[in-house]
């Protein structure tokens, strides 16, 4: 009974949901849920991302109906989303990437009100943008400021492959995927948990428990599902669940999508 009851306050594991949210689906007993950034992380950008991807990959063009849904859908999603975006660009400490993702994050809802001439420089703009971001988030090594920019990259780069599929620039939409999986990559690096423990618990008369223990950055706890030995329990498991309010979740469960695009 007693493990039964340890075993219901451990994080749901690594099943990546359909939609991505800045906490898991059954999160331990541990601190209580921060909720800045939470709104930005409830989009599932990346499938927003790979629709659009892949309809221009596969030779689609910038008119076809189903681009223009998908582009919408993204421009909703900004617009829904905007204020809690805007508040983590403004944290991003590298000025010249702060001030092009709040431009292109206030206008990307004027898309279709461009001619297709401003539209393309508009593009090519936000392109340069992401470009920037991603040197930015392989550079910087502070935690936190890598979880500011990774909170910013989803909305950043779905708006650049939307720009880019409605101002008819196809050509280098494969670098820029890399470029997200590159990025997608230093988040997760840079915010996976160093401070983790393997501990035990040995009751008598009953097998010894292993479990892991982690704590994030930002003091956020979180512990790995307890096994029986022989067994080993995973250590992925913890650090997924204190960085449940970080931007590495988003990250972790966007990238085999990505990569799955074949770029």
């Amino acid at each position: 009974m007693r493990k039964r009851l340890r075993n219901s306050l451990v994080a749901a594991g690594l099943a990546v949901a359909v939609t991505v949210t800045a906490v898991p689906a059954a999160a331990p007993a541990q601190a209580a849920p921060r909720t800045e950034g939470m709104q930005v992380m409830a989009f599932d950008w990346v499938s927003l991302v790979v629709t659009v991807a892949g309809h221009l990959l596969s030779g689609g063009g910038s008119d076809d109906s189903a681009l223009r849904a998908a582009v919408q859908e993204i421009v909703a999603a900004v617009e829904s989303a905007k204020n809690d975006i805007i508040a983590h660009t403004d944290a991003i400490a590298a000025a010249d990437v702060q001030a092009c993702a709040r431009q292109h994050t206030i206008e990307f809802s004027d898309i279709e009100n461009m001619s297709n001439t401003v539209r393309q420089i508009w593009a090519q703009n936000a392109t340069a943008c992401a470009t920037l971001a991603t040197a930015y988030v392989n550079t910087v090594q502070t935690p936190q400021a890598v979880d500011n920019i990774g909170h910013v990259l989803p909305s950043l780069f779905a708006i650049v492959i939307a720009a880019r599929g409605r101002a008819n620039l196809p050509n280098g939409i494969n670098l820029i995927i890399q470029d997200q999986i590159r990025s997608y990559e230093a988040v997760v690096a840079k915010l996976t948990p160093t401070n983790c423990v393997k501990k035990g618990n040995k009751e008598p008369g009953s097998p010894r428990e292993k479990w892991w223990e982690c704590t994030a950055y930002n003091g956020d706890w979180g512990q790995s599902g307890w096994v029986t030995a022989p067994a080993e329990p995973v250590r992925a498991e913890a650090e997924y669940a204190a960085t449940r309010n970080t931007s590495r979740p988003a990250a972790l469960s966007g990238l085999p999508r990505l990569r799955a695009l074949g770029v």
